[in-house]
């Protein structure tokens, strides 16, 4: 159960242990996923295994391409992993040149780390690719300095931890004093695998209409705070 209520923002700082902070990408620095989801909608039944937006939702935001990869081959028995990526991108990066947006207040977040000096980075299920394409749309990438870690590094993505504690070990940081950034279920799920603490958020588009049950989710795969919109996040580094 729900155990902070995101309306005691204002009341919550980051805490004390708290060293290096990694984010996930889609979702929590752009607001990406509603229109993957809405592509993968199309490039599932593309391939032959349909699936509605309500379940493509539940069953792969905050996940690599190797989960809808995989539900194709069970679906039809065939593999597309050569496919897959360059069908699903060609569609998504012509959307993406005129769709996608920052979430509004994120460079507020990454500024008040700065000010801070607490490192951060990336650590996402989107593979090298499409980082890179949406760091340069975004503007993003200055931000990172390098520090941009994909699911294309380790064998096991989210909600395995592999991710969380190679971008870690990488920045030099133990577990323990790392605080995740996430939107998802899969990625609450990493983070509290890899023994980090873990901050939902819910302000995502892709959340509109669900907030509340988005964020009892968090809750319950492990979040130890979620919030709304990226002011709070900011504020309560700042506090």
């Amino acid at each position: 159960m729900q155990t902070d209520s995101v309306s005691h923002a204002s009341c919550i700082s980051l805490p004390a242990a708290i060293k290096a902070v990694l984010f996930d990408c889609d979702g929590v620095l752009v607001n990406s996923e509603p229109i993957s989801l809405s592509t993968l909608v199309d490039v599932l039944a593309h391939f032959g295994a349909p699936l509605s937006g309500e379940d493509v939702a539940r069953l792969f935001t905050g996940r690599s391409s190797a989960a809808p990869i995989e539900h194709i081959l069970n679906e039809t028995g065939r593999d597309v992993s050569a496919e897959f990526k360059p069908y699903f991108y060609e569609r998504l990066f012509v959307r993406y040149e005129t769709e996608l947006h920052k979430i509004a207040d994120i460079d507020d977040v990454l500024a008040a780390l700065k000010a801070r000096d607490i490192p951060f980075c990336i650590s996402s299920s989107s593979s090298v690719q499409r980082l890179e394409t949406t760091m340069r749309l975004t503007g993003l990438g200055h931000w990172f300095e390098g520090h941009i870690y994909s699911a294309d590094f380790v064998k096991n993505g989210k909600p395995a931890p592999d991710l969380f504690l190679h971008a870690a070990g990488d920045m030099g940081f133990e577990p323990a004093n790392c605080l995740v950034m996430e939107d998802s279920v899969a990625g609450v799920q990493a983070a509290i695998a890899a023994g980090m603490t873990c901050w939902g958020f819910v302000g995502g588009g892709h959340y509109d209409g669900g907030r509340e049950l988005a964020r009892q989710r968090l809750f319950d795969a492990g979040a130890h705070q979620v919030f709304e919109t990226m002011a709070d996040i900011a504020n309560a580094i700042c506090a």
